[in-house]
């Protein structure tokens, strides 16, 4: 996996994705960061973000508030990257990519999101694990830091790199 983009064509691309849904999903996340555990709405809004259909969403209200606030509250107070990611793979409809979106927006300036447009745009595949996951956060945790870009600025230029050339 590799990131060959300038500052400018970071900036660039990030100003062709256009979806105003990612301002409020922040505002939630950031909230349930600072709360340190989301509530079951979050869940399901994290999952309306993500996809477009209703089955990951249907999964999602399947738990209780209690097994959410639980399961969360574990992952955002985790020390280990592996447990950070790994308790919120234990939540139903949750896979690597919805667990990534979590983290992205909990924890905006450590974790990109693994989207298969993402994985298009650096030559990664979609078959998660958590090393890949680990990997692809180091690259892009780099790449801003050495673009002065935001993780959030680099993840859209990502995205809509990809989208471009579909």
């Amino acid at each position: 996996m590799q990131i060959n983009f300038t500052r400018e064509q970071i900036l660039e691309y990030a100003g062709r994705y256009v979806y105003d849904a990612d301002d409020v999903l922040g505002a939630q996340m950031e909230a349930a960061a600072q709360r340190g555990h989301m509530t079951r709405e979050d869940l399901i809004e994290v999952a309306r973000w993500k996809w477009r259909g209703g089955r990951t969403r249907q999964l999602c209200s399947q738990h209780t508030e209690a097994e959410v606030r639980e399961i969360t509250g574990v992952s955002f107070a985790a020390g280990s990257e592996r447990l950070r990611i790994g308790a919120l793979l234990a939540l139903r409809g949750v896979q690597w990519p919805m667990a990534s979106v979590i983290l992205h927006f909990a924890f905006p300036d450590r974790y990109p999101i693994l989207d298969v447009r993402a994985m298009n745009t650096v030559g990664g595949s979609t078959l998660y694990n958590f090393e890949k996951w680990l990997e692809y956060c180091e690259l892009c945790r780099a790449t801003a830091r050495r673009h002065a870009v935001s993780m959030r600025t680099l993840d859209k230029a990502l995205w809509a790199f990809d989208k471009d050339a579909s």
